[in-house]
């Protein structure tokens, strides 16, 4: 599905919208999924910019799952919690730049936390520091994508300006 058509249009696709199909591919390719979700509760509000300025992609997605559906994700993505994307040595000074500010030093997790709940929409619920919380493989602060959740649910956040 071709997303990035640069055409200075914004495409949007929210969970309100009377049409969901489309959106829901959409979800499934975020997220490497075989198929669409069934729509009842997934909830998601995805934005696709591309033109003069490039990429500017603001996503988020919350749907149910379990464990088996967390680790399909998280391997899909290449995400790492933000302790192992900080032991990366190719990855660790993006990740403590995206998350921690030098005026405030923090524990990472925490940092993590904050930085989530400051960028995850309304409709999904706040992250805390007993949750599961990864990053994709990469996340800086022009593109990042976040995961967190329990055990019944999942929550995706992700930005991208390329």
């Amino acid at each position: 599905m071709g997303l990035h058509p640069y055409d200075g249009a914004e495409r949007r696709f929210q969970h309100t919208d009377e049409d969901r199909a489309q959106g829901l591919a959409i979800v499934a390719q975020m997220l490497h999924l075989p198929h669409p979700p069934p729509p009842e509760f997934v909830l998601y509000d995805m934005a696709f910019y591309s033109g003069g300025i490039g990429i500017v992609d603001t996503l988020a997605i919350t749907l149910p799952a379990d464990q088996k559906l967390w680790d399909r994700i998280v391997a899909a993505l290449g995400a790492k919690t933000p302790e192992d994307a900080a032991s990366d040595p190719e990855w660790a000074d993006d990740i403590v730049w995206l998350l921690i500010d030098e005026e405030e030093p923090i524990a990472l997790r925490d940092a993590a936390v904050q930085f989530i709940n400051h960028k995850r929409r309304a409709f999904q619920s706040p992250c805390h520091a007993t949750h599961q919380i990864f990053f994709t493989s990469g996340s800086n602060v022009n593109a990042w994508t976040a995961l967190w959740g329990d055990d019944t649910q999942i929550n995706y956040c992700g930005y991208d300006q390329g």
